[in-house]
């Protein structure tokens, strides 16, 4: 079975490209409607205009994701299949029979937002961007199997592979198109230093543009005007308002200030749900929060002490206390539900008698009656790092502390600011770290897993080694039919899943509020703003 992928007629296409979301939308309304502007709030700023070294915080991608478009559009249907795709600044596309060339027709209209057209040369300058090791752009694992991009004319690109494998139209979409003629003139070894230069040299070519940044404070956007009048965003001005106390953003939300908020905790989902002003939008969030072991660190080395810790920990009653129903216990990085999920993987149960066996027959025992296990005259105690920001993860981890306290496990909590965390993660300076990831639709599990991954630009902050792990996830790449890939992912899990690198904590759902007469809200695992282009006012009654 081949990557499935969506191809519509040239009007949808242009549709898709002018609205930058995938339906058509009317102007602003006449000045007796409600205003046609949306105050949406944020904890964090847009961290750069240029994705390539702004970093790879969510917030982020979905505003960029306005500002500039990608060849395709990926869509939010994943859980019987991979993604399918639509064109976007790509009218069409077409892998060779070898599966060794992938061509990219871009559409004729497409523009900048300083009326130079979208060509090949902005393919292939953006695909050498990400390649560059002097930019050192997040993700650009994701193009390694991409031996060439070639020009062949201004509207034809050609993406030359080093192999066939299931996501290599997914891989070569990856990232959003960049402008060569506005930004080909720094050099890449001055891209991670001149954020700056980007900003004054903004072209875009998304449904909306950045008109106003006041760092701290709030971004604003508005339509893009070169866009034909029918397809032009229904709003006219979106207004992005930075509250970094999370507390302070529902306050002003529930005040009428703001319009829109996005990753709510369930305890606020409540509130919110109180309010007649207010709707809340559930959606899944691609997402699992889990305890990542340091295998550096004794005894985390150990897969049967690390199962214990993993039955001593009551996730159930997590997700009860802290997700009031908008989570489930999750049983590894591939959600419930999706296509590649092993059916027969469940979460490891409950069970602090099995824990305390296991622990005692790894030598943990309470030989002087304190409570405590030791083993060698050392306790069993560790220290757990999490964001500070997070309300609901450091509540996770005070109650972890308790439930394992039950087995003679001593756990310290720690709090770190974010950027903190980022440190201890990438230096493996931790004994234990609760924290989450937002898993790709791709399902590739080597930033996380493969031994490949280890080191200071990779995700595998936890240095996981396992041949067997390694060898089927390269294989998952290399295989081009997804029937015979699904067998080896599933495999993956059932490593993991007796392994526990992770103890993986729950799947929770994605919360929003949203002000009742604002329309064509919809959030999805990929964007809260996916139809940023279609919201309107409602209309006052005649």
């Amino acid at each position: 079975m081949a990557l499935p992928r969506v191809r519509p007629g040239a009007a949808l296409a242009a549709a898709l490209l002018a609205a930058g979301c995938g339906a058509t939308a009317g102007g602003p309304g006449p000045e007796s409607d409600p205003p046609q502007v949306a105050a949406i709030g944020t904890t964090v700023d847009l961290a750069g205009v240029n994705e390539l070294v702004a970093g790879g915080v969510r917030f982020t991608n979905e505003v960029l994701d306005q500002l500039f478009l990608s060849l395709l559009a990926e869509q939010p249907d994943w859980a019987k299949h991979p993604p399918t795709l639509a064109p976007s600044l790509a009218e069409s596309w077409e892998l060779s029979a070898d599966g060794l060339e992938l061509v990219f027709r871009l559409r004729g209209d497409a523009r900048w937002s300083d009326g130079a057209p979208v060509t090949a040369e902005d393919v292939a300058f953006t695909w050498r961007a990400q390649r560059a090791p002097e930019v050192a752009w997040a993700y650009a694992q994701s193009k390694e199997a991409i031996a060439a991009v070639e020009v062949v004319d201004p509207r034809t690109a050609r993406f030359r592979f080093r192999h066939a494998y299931p996501y290599q139209v997914v891989d070569a979409n990856d990232g959003r198109i960049l402008p060569a003629h506005a930004w080909s003139a720094l050099p890449f070894e001055s891209w991670r230093r001149s954020e700056p230069w980007f900003r004054e040299r903004l072209v875009t070519s998304g449904p909306f543009r950045l008109v106003d940044w006041k760092p701290g404070r709030e971004l604003v956007l508005e339509p893009e005007p070169r866009r034909p009048d029918p397809a032009r965003p229904r709003l006219a001005r979106i207004v992005f308002r930075v509250v970094p106390d999370a507390t302070a953003l529902v306050e002003r939300l529930l005040a009428g200030e703001l319009d829109f908020v996005d990753g709510l905790s369930p305890r606020d989902a409540a509130r919110v749900e109180a309010s007649p002003r207010l709707r809340l939008i559930t959606s899944e969030a691609r997402q699992f929060d889990y305890i990542a072991w340091n295998p550096r660190r004794a005894p985390f080395d150990d897969p049967e002490i690390r199962l214990a810790l993993t039955l001593a920990i009551d996730r159930q009653a997590l997700v009860d206390a802290l997700w009031r129903g908008y989570a489930r216990v999750a049983a590894g990085p591939v959600p419930a539900g999706v296509w590649a999920r092993d059916p027969e993987l469940a979460p490891w149960p409950y069970d602090p008698d099995r824990a305390r066996e296991i622990l005692a027959r790894r030598g943990f025992r309470d030989g002087d009656g304190d409570g405590f296990v030791e083993r060698g005259g050392e306790p069993l105690s560790f220290e757990l790092v999490t964001n500070s920001a997070n309300r609901l993860r450091a509540e996770a981890a005070v109650l972890i502390r308790d439930q394992l306290r039950r087995v003679g496990v001593g756990v310290e909590p720690r709090l770190v600011e974010m950027n903190a965390l980022g440190e201890v993660m990438q230096t493996g300076g931790f004994d234990a770290l609760l924290a989450g990831w937002a898993i790709d639709t791709t399902l590739d599990l080597r930033p996380y897993f493969h031994s490949a991954s280890i080191g200071e630009d990779g995700w595998n902050v936890i240095a996981y080694r396992n041949p067997e792990v390694d060898r089927l996830l390269d294989e998952v790449r290399a295989d081009p039919d997804l029937d015979s890939a699904r067998p080896r992912l599933v495999r993956v899990q059932r490593i993991l899943h007796a392994e526990q690198p992770y103890t993986f904590l729950w799947e929770p759902r994605r919360l929003a509020a949203v002000a009742r007469d604002l329309e064509g809200v919809e959030v999805t695992h990929l964007s809260a703003f996916g139809t940023l282009a279609r919201w309107s006012r409602r209309r006052s009654a005649e």
